[in-house]
């Protein structure tokens, strides 16, 4: 999805949700993330929730992957671009994402409570199959739970 934002002397306006867009999905929670420059957070995805994702301050770089049809796309979402990009991600879809700038915010919409990362598919971050090809030197800076999870070839054997 691309909205225009319009620009003005005292900065910017866009439109993120129109349920017009997005009449097929009732989405029932927003969360907001803020990651600092080389943080990765995921592989994370499960088999119900549909998520609407947006860079609002930064540059992102964003990996889906579809567990069911080997489908991978790569985004690069900036918050300040002329033009706005959302990402509508289908459940059964992975997705993970790196800031690229000094920090980044981006804004989750879902079609289903979070609950933990105990009900979400978690798959290695810089897992070979999906080759998400991120920047460098970002050992620091990933989670325990992304660190140590399951391969994708583990996660389709235990879901398809």
């Amino acid at each position: 999805m691309l909205s225009s934002k319009h620009f003005e002397n005292r900065g910017s306006i866009h439109t993120i949700f129109d349920i017009r867009d997005f009449s097929q999905v009732d989405f029932v929670e927003d969360k907001v993330s803020k990651s600092f420059q080389g943080v990765i957070r995921g592989f994370h995805g499960d088999d119900k929730t549909w998520k609407l994702l947006t860079c609002i301050y930064g540059t992102i770089k964003f990996v889906t992957y579809n567990i069911d049809n080997g489908c991978k796309n790569t985004y690069i979402l900036d918050g300040d671009s002329p033009e706005s990009r959302s990402v509508l991600v289908p459940p059964r879809t992975l997705n993970a994402h790196q800031c690229l700038s000094q920090f980044c915010i981006f804004h989750y919409k879902l079609s289903e409570h979070y609950t933990s990362p105990e009900d979400q598919w978690s798959v290695y971050f810089n897992d070979s199959e999906i080759n998400p090809e991120w920047s460098a030197d970002y050992e620091d800076i990933i989670s325990h739970r992304d660190l140590n999870a399951q391969s994708l070839k583990e996660l389709k054997n235990n879901v398809l």
